[in-house]
């Protein structure tokens, strides 16, 4: 039985959440589109010639809305609408709970930054997955503190479950804290639950067989980046080589990149090139530009090399340097440092693919040069605005406070968060400022979960 006072709540949330981003979608229309954005919809044009690195899941949400009406603003809208559902669930349980400052700053600070508004509305998954992990996590906290999952509570994991763990590669740690959560479920909850979750996996593995999609490496980038870090020049060494006796031959005699690596990566060109092309927070240049060294095509052999001699000798040769990028490509992700697409560039990207939408369709110039300006303001204060530092903090607050006290609701959302910021810190090769929203949105589950008084379950 649907609870009327709850759906009084959430239906008023829904409506001011759905207007904010309908005036949006409208004014930017068709949404904002990016590289990734071209690559999904050639991938849904033509799927045995073209593939976009991106999962299952989302190739066939594309599919669905895009694949079938020839719009590209079907499945941006559909993901905006979704958010707005997934965001409405947890604002409304604020406010039945009476936890009015944590309702306002989620819904003005979180669910209507104009940041979070761009990022939903740009057909890449990141922002979808930000608010389905945070809308997930939600439910499993909840229902572990009740022990029981509610039909609200069952719907927004069906509706949340497929986007936080298959939309995105690192999503599916999410599985485990659904799948232990059960264990302090009454059995009908747990029954639910668990044919919720097999039935969205069970769909993935067909839709993997049905067609295979080829998502990004995580060894190769990670030690084909760093390697190229490892070979730029330094001057001191040089300095060293001009004068061989400041140092006992013992001292500086290993080579920092073995040569089996050398002789790999030269397969492409010369080392110069990539030394060239490498930069401090992104991968992207060694890959992707028209004239760089292009190593994503090296053979498969090649990339064992440089993998294999990246962990068992280049790393340990240059620790140092590894930390130090690790922490460049962390910092300029956390600080929104990098670049993204332009809220015009669906000029560039419409031509190329053969979608049927119209660029600006309803002209709404003089809203749009007055939201132009909002996003440049957001812009420019985003090191506060957009900070993931919050959900860092009330992560290690919720995982400390979970160990001390053996809470499993806190427990269960904060481990799996934790492994990915560890898992971000240590595998990207891209300061991109999107792979930490979910950090951005985590404060939606922390916020109430910290400040809750009730009884909390134990392990």
């Amino acid at each position: 039985m649907v609870d009327q006072r709850s759906l009084a709540r959430f239906l008023p949330l829904l409506a001011v959440l759905t207007t904010a981003y309908s005036i949006w979608l409208l004014t930017f229309w068709p949404g904002v589109l990016g590289e990734d954005s071209v690559a999904i919809l050639l991938e849904v044009q033509n799927p045995e010639a073209f593939r976009s690195g991106k999962t299952v899941v989302w190739y066939y949400f594309v599919k669905l809305l895009y694949g079938t009406t020839g719009r590209v603003e079907a499945p941006i809208g559909v993901a905006l609408a979704l958010c707005a559902v997934m965001y409405a669930r947890m604002l409304a349980w604020y406010w039945g709970q009476g936890l009015y400052k944590t309702l306002w700053f989620a819904l003005l600070a979180v669910a209507m930054a104009p940041h979070m508004i761009y990022f939903m509305g740009t057909l890449y998954p990141d922002g979808l997955f930000a608010v389905a992990s945070a809308a997930l996590m939600f439910e499993v906290w909840l229902c572990v503190q009740r022990r029981s999952a509610s039909a609200g509570s069952l719907l927004m994991m069906a509706v949340a479950l497929p986007f936080a763990a298959f939309a995105r590669p690192n999503g599916w740690v999410f599985l485990a804290p659904l799948a232990i959560a059960t264990l302090w479920l009454d059995a009908r909850s747990r029954r639910w639950t668990l044919l919720i979750a097999l039935a969205w996996s069970a769909a993935v593995f067909a839709g993997n067989q049905l067609h295979k999609s080829t998502t990004q490496e995580t060894q190769f980038p990670l030690a084909a980046f760093e390697t190229a870090g490892f070979l730029q020049k330094r001057a001191m060494n040089e300095l060293w080589a001009l004068y061989p006796h400041m140092n006992d031959p013992w001292v500086l005699q290993k080579p920092k990149v073995s040569p089996a690596t050398i002789e790999a990566l030269s397969h492409r060109g010369p080392l110069e090139k990539i030394q060239q092309y490498r930069d401090p927070a992104y991968w992207d240049m060694l890959v992707f530009h028209p004239n760089g060294p292009q190593i994503g095509a090296l053979s498969d052999a090649d990339k064992q090399t440089v993998v294999k001699e990246f962990w068992t000798y280049n790393l340990w040769q240059n620790l140092p340097d590894f930390l130090a990028s690790r922490v460049n490509v962390f910092a300029s992700a956390a600080l929104a440092q990098g670049g993204f697409p332009a809220l015009s560039y669906a000029t560039n990207v419409l031509p190329r693919v053969s979608s049927q939408s119209t660029y600006r369709l309803w002209q709404w110039s003089t809203l749009e040069n007055w939201l132009r300006k909002v996003h440049a303001k957001s812009y420019a204060w985003r090191w506060l605005l957009w900070t993931p530092w919050l959900g860092f903090g009330l992560l290690l607050w919720a995982l400390t406070r979970g160990l001390h006290r053996a809470e499993a609701g806190l427990l269960l959302v904060s481990v799996p968060m934790f492994i990915q910021w560890g898992g971000v810190f240590v595998f990207s090769i891209a300061g991109e400022y999107r792979y930490l929203l979910p950090f951005f949105t985590l404060p939606l589950v922390l916020l109430p979960a910290l400040a809750t008084r009730s009884k909390p379950a134990v392990l």
